[in-house]
């Protein structure tokens, strides 16, 4: 062999042998993401920011797989061993469903409001903002509205306000109060509310407040969830990245903060739910992906409106989109999806979650 076809031969080596080492490391990486949604992070926290990097992990894979493969490389069977176990989780971010919203016999939409402070980018004062919510809300013509993050004024009495662009529905908050503000969480609902109440947790003003709501077909306990979030202005932390390893050290903080903190949330609320004997639905803002912990255990026992009946993708932050499905609707047995719909609205980092329903047989 010349020293010229030695030398290529080496290089070509090299080159296998590090492809190898990156294949199994982002294969591992997502292999840990599969286990985020069985293990609980108050016992092993980090395991969640795998759980959050699945899509993409899943795309790194999936990426390295077609190259193998134009490469003619044997070792494309590494990344298609790991990419596998991803179609069981596949249609928790993608819907392939027909809709037929014109079949809905009762239409629900879960919606962070975000305190009517806009999208980044968006000039309007927050009265236009929560005037411009409420009028698109009311076009939809909903029997459920759930909202979270909801911010008046503090003289503001929230059901009469609520009444006047919903006349005739009853409602149920709860808002922490300010000295000129109080913001909380809303259900306003065409049929009638029988009792409500909600859950708060110390150290936090995220709650959830639960109501029952007496349909003809049944009474069904809503529970409107606003879970702890990680604290985390993206663009803020895109522009203070230069501020080097303390701002990173305290990002970190928080993330673990929040991570250790839904556990004890989602804890409460299912003790909830296994203390009511009604049906539940549990819908809102869950600050967390399906790849998660707080997702699997609250969908045990509901049906995942998106999986039933999205279509395309279903990403609900502004940020990141189309990567964060992180505001939910998980219904009971009673009830069908048929339609499932996030529409860019402009007045809030959030997208609504809009769900038309129709009834199962008994």
């Amino acid at each position: 062999m010349s020293a010229r076809s030695h030398k290529k031969t080496r290089k070509l080596t090299i080159l296998g042998v590090t492809a190898r080492v990156l294949m199994l490391g982002v294969a591992l990486l997502l292999a840990l993401s599969y286990l985020s949604v069985l293990v609980n992070p108050a016992s092993v926290w980090f395991f969640s920011v795998f759980g959050i990097l699945f899509v993409p992990l899943f795309l790194f894979n999936a990426f390295l797989l077609v190259w193998a493969i134009f490469r003619r490389s044997s070792a494309a069977l590494i990344p298609l061993l790991a990419l596998l176990p991803s179609f069981l989780f596949v249609g928790e971010y993608v819907g392939f469903h027909s809709q037929d919203p014109d079949a809905s016999q009762l239409k629900i939409i879960s919606y962070n409001v975000g305190r009517f402070q806009l999208a980044e980018g968006q000039k309007m004062k927050e009265k236009e903002c929560l005037d411009s919510v409420f009028t698109q809300l009311k076009r939809q013509k909903p029997d459920v509205v759930c909202l979270q993050e909801f911010l008046v004024d503090a003289e503001v009495d929230i059901p009469a306000f609520c009444r006047r662009w919903f006349p005739g529905f009853d409602c149920a908050y709860f808002a922490f109060p300010g000295s000129k503000t109080k913001a909380g969480n809303v259900i306003v609902s065409r049929y009638p509310i029988k009792e409500k109440s909600s859950i708060t947790f110390d150290g936090t003003t995220n709650l959830v407040l639960y109501a029952d709501i007496a349909f003809p077909q049944r009474v069904i306990r809503f529970y409107n969830c606003h879970l702890q979030s990680y604290s985390i202005s993206l663009p803020g932390l895109v522009k203070s990245a230069d501020e080097g390893e303390e701002y990173i050290r305290q990002t970190g903080q928080k993330m673990r903060r929040s991570i250790l903190i839904r556990p004890r949330q989602v804890d409460e609320i299912l003790k909830n739910i296994a203390a009511c004997p009604l049906e539940s639905l549990v819908c809102g803002d869950f600050n967390d992906t399906p790849m998660s912990h707080t997702y699997q255990a609250l969908r045990k026992g509901h049906d995942d409106s998106f999986v039933q009946a999205g279509r395309g993708m279903a990403a609900t932050y502004y940020y990141l989109w189309p990567l964060l499905r992180i505001d939910y609707i998980l219904q009971g047995s009673s009830l069908k999806a048929v339609s499932h719909a996030s529409p860019h609205w402009k007045w809030s980092d959030h997208y609504p979650v809009i769900v038309d329903f129709v009834w199962n047989k008994p």
